[in-house]
C-alpha cells in the first residue's frame, strides 16, 4: 500500500503544522533524507488546512494534553 486515507479535524492538522514549523535544521534534514521535504509536505497540509472550518480554533481550555 502506498497511500491513505485518514480523517483529521482542524485541530489536528495545526499541530501537524505546527510540528512541522517547529522542526529543528538536523531533523529536517534527516526527514528530507529518509521520507521527501518536510516543507513540500507543509506545503500541501496547509493548502487543506486552509479550506477547513477554522471557526473554532481559539484557545481551548477545556482540552487536556494527551501527553
Amino acid at each position: 500500500m502506498t497511500e491513505t486515507t485518514v480523517n483529521l479535524n482542524v485541530h489536528e492538522m495545526g499541530i501537524l503544522l505546527s510540528a512541522i514549523q517547529n522542526l529543528e535544521n538536523i531533523d529536517e534534514i534527516h526527514i528530507s533524507r529518509e521520507y521527501g521535504s518536510a516543507s513540500a509536505l507543509y506545503n500541501k497540509l496547509y493548502t487543506i488546512w486552509e479550506q477547513m472550518d477554522r471557526s473554532q480554533t481559539g484557545l481551548r481550555y477545556d482540552v487536556v494534553p494527551s501527553f
